[in-house]
């Protein structure tokens, strides 16, 4: 057991961004089986996982790890990952104590941002692309990307006090991600009017209807484009688009990433 210190992971960390700023992104791959006992890291950091697959195993839960899985850990927690699949590929968002300080975020805070998986897997990507670009504004980017990740401090309790139609609504949008329900509609089926479904849905979901609907749509396209048999054109209609141009914009817009580069990731 041992405690792996900064920007230090236990694959191939092909490269470290942003690193003098707070803030790292760790590109790490894992091409041959590595250590599989207990570990943890100096900072807390929040991973998304790209590539490949593994269980990891905590002192009080196990996860299933696979493409588009996205784990929060604090500093020091220990962890171990077992029946890794290689190849294996994923992004690291690693946070300094002293970062995390300046900006008054508690490691437990920014646990309950990243509940918000939908919205953390897409900046992430954000992110990622910020580094790949490197250019003059890229540091003040992340850092406001960051600080967008990290501010969804009531996702966890979104539905705790709310109307009786907003969670409902939830689990609707949920499960017919692949449709394009209209406001008329969701208000019918859950027998509500969509004045008020229009002007309570940025309180509780955080965004415009339009916007919650494109993010689910690109969440699951991540998966299906990753297969190498994939087609633009299959993924587009499967997830619902009206066609090919109106995915690469929303995939482009929603990640940064055109759908080609990011399967060549």
């Amino acid at each position: 057991m041992y405690n792996l210190e900064k920007e230090i992971y236990l694959g191939n960390s092909k490269n470290v961004y942003n690193k003098s700023e707070g803030i790292s992104i760790i590109e790490t791959e894992y091409q041959n089986k590595v250590y599989e006992g207990w570990h943890s890291h100096e900072n807390a950091h929040i991973t998304l996982f790209l590539k490949g697959g593994t269980i990891e195993k905590r002192k009080k839960e196990n996860f299933s790890v696979s493409p588009g899985t996205v784990l929060f850990y604090h500093s020091d927690e220990l962890h171990l990952n077992q029946n890794t699949l290689f190849p294996s590929k994923n992004i690291n968002i690693e946070i300094s104590k002293n970062h995390l300080n300046e900006f008054d975020i508690t490691e437990e805070l920014l646990k309950i941002g990243t509940a918000n998986t939908v919205k953390t897997k897409l900046l992430i990507l954000k992110i990622y692309n910020e580094c790949l670009i490197g250019d003059a504004f890229s540091k003040d980017s992340i850092h406001m990307l960051f600080t967008d990740l990290a501010s969804n401090k009531n996702y966890l309790d979104q539905f705790s006090k709310c109307p009786n139609w907003v969670y409902p609504l939830y689990e609707l949008l949920n499960d017919c991600w692949n449709e394009n329900p209209s406001l008329n509609e969701l208000s019918k089926i859950l027998n509500i009017n969509p004045i008020s479904i229009s002007k309570h849905f940025p309180k509780y979901f955080g965004c415009t209807l339009g916007e919650y609907v494109r993010r689910l749509k690109i969440n699951r396209s991540l998966t299906l484009i990753q297969k190498p048999s994939a087609s633009l054109t299959e993924i587009s209609f499967e997830c619902g688009f009206a066609d090919q141009s109106h995915f690469i914009r929303t995939f482009k817009q929603q990640t940064g990433f055109l759908p080609k580069k990011f399967q060549n990731l």
